[in-house]
């Protein structure tokens, strides 16, 4: 899991969006059970799932997860990815889920990722846990300052400082490292199956970039410039598992 830069200013296709959340808002004016499991809020996919909005984020984040750091878009669509949930949210997984969810970032740039099917359907859903759940927002004049236990990819968190890999295997050094892991189930048999594949290949370019020269000749030479060429885009920020990458070639 790295780090994800995204463009200031989301797509102009957003615009839309708080009109919407200011219907809501009218709503709970009237009726504050409004938004509740019996009633949610809906909304309009055709905005925050338009094109638009999905090939900025597709652009931003090199057609990668922004959880697990797997190339999408050669096997699946891939989905619009709200970090905090829209419609609903859940401490833990099998308790239950609170409405209305934070239905005011449903359009919110800030709030949009890119994610693949596995850590979206499977992994996150409306899972959004807290250090201190009675903390937790519930309307968006809400004061209280929350802690969330996933780290947000691209907030003020560097994922890097709480997450870090031994080969293939994903590696917590932090509770929210820890935390982040378990609930996107970022350490899933497939998805490490997957990253060793991918690290047995950057192990042997390695070896070979590192092998010694001397005794090689021109054109083995330029074979060996070639994969150090390779090695340092395979660890670059749009390779995929760059994060894992960069710590096989930090490692000693």
């Amino acid at each position: 899991m790295i780090k994800i830069k995204k463009p200031v200013a989301g797509p102009a296709r957003l615009s839309a969006g708080p009109a919407l959340v200011t219907a809501f808002e009218r709503e709970i004016a009237q009726d504050p059970n409004a938004g509740a499991s019996s009633k949610p809020f809906k909304f309009d996919q055709k905005i925050y799932g338009h094109s638009d909005v999905k090939n900025a984020l597709k652009a931003a984040q090199h057609d990668k997860c922004c959880y697990c750091e797997a190339h999408i878009s050669h096997i699946a669509a891939g989905h619009v990815e709200h970090y905090r949930p829209k419609t609903c949210s859940q401490q833990a997984k099998g308790e239950q889920l609170l409405y209305p969810g934070y239905y005011w970032l449903a359009y919110a740039w800030l709030n949009l990722y890119f994610v693949c099917e596995r850590c979206n359907s499977s992994g996150k859903k409306n899972l959004f846990p807290l250090r201190d759940p009675a903390r937790r927002k519930r309307r968006r004049t809400d004061r209280r300052i929350e802690q969330p236990m996933i780290l947000d990819p691209g907030g003020a968190e560097d994922p890097r400082n709480h997450i870090r890999f031994n080969k293939a295997a994903v590696v917590g050094t932090s509770d929210l490292g820890k935390a982040t892991i378990k609930a996107l189930g970022l350490d899933r048999i497939a998805l490490t199956t997957d990253r060793l594949r991918h690290l047995k290949k950057c192990i042997a370019i390695r070896d070979f970039a590192k092998a010694p020269s001397s005794k090689m000749d021109p054109d083995t030479q330029q074979r060996q410039r070639e994969a150090r060429d390779l090695l340092a885009r395979l660890a670059a920020r749009d390779a995929e598992y760059s994060a894992m990458v960069m710590d096989l070639l930090a490692a000693r």
